[in-house]
């Protein structure tokens, strides 16, 4: 598969500009689903530093009556800050010690009406750099394994640079998926302009 382009500008509305693959087929005897990207971004780590994107393996988006996504299910990253987020009453999950944000990328799970931000599965304590490009690799399993690893430019995992945990069996993902999706949360920002790109974007089982 060749590698398909996603940019993201400061002007664009996050919940009509994404990424989605609504349904990636799963052949028989397949049991891991895998995505990898480059991504690059200008100014954003600067004018928008709390912003995340969401990077959704077996996703599903669900949408309201106009067709706006308002609520995403799946397994994958968040790919940026979410530091500041916080332990929200109506997700019982949350309340483990397990749950916490990270500064640079981390494994998350995704339902609806919830999520789960593992500490522990993260990289990049230090948070993203702009002007810097990153290679990723995400994969997960049948068994809900979720790991991710970054790369050289040859493609060539960088050691010590790998995060990876079996999600929690009670997080109600919805099963069976095979979507993908890459989508902005968005955080404060400054009023400057920002860009992102993820390209070399690839996905696929085995």
């Amino acid at each position: 598969m060749s590698g398909e382009r996603f940019a993201f500008r400061r002007e664009h509305e996050a919940s009509r500009h994404f990424f989605e693959v609504p349904a990636v087929p799963k052949p028989a005897g397949a049991r891991t689903q895998w995505l990898s990207f480059r991504f690059r971004s200008e100014g954003m780590q600067q004018a928008s530093p709390a912003s995340h994107f969401a990077i959704v393996l077996r996703a599903e988006l669900g949408r309201d009556t106009s067709g706006v996504p308002c609520s995403i299910s799946g397994r994958g990253i968040t790919w940026g800050d979410t530091s500041l987020a916080q332990r929200m009453p109506n997700n019982p999950f949350a309340q483990s010690p397990a749950f916490g944000g990270a500064r640079g990328a981390q494994v998350e799970s995704f339902w609806p009406g919830g999520n789960f931000l593992y500490r522990d599965a993260r990289l990049l304590d230090d948070g993203l750099r702009d002007d810097t490009d990153y290679r990723v690799h995400v994969h997960v399993n049948d068994a809900r394994w979720v790991a991710f690893w970054l790369a050289d430019a040859a493609g060539v995992p960088i050691a010590n640079a790998t995060a990876c945990v079996q999600d929690d069996p009670a997080h109600p993902v919805l099963p069976e998926r095979t979507g993908i999706v890459i989508a902005l949360g968005r955080g404060a920002e400054t009023g400057a302009d920002w860009s992102a790109c993820f390209d070399a974007i690839r996905y696929g089982w085995f």
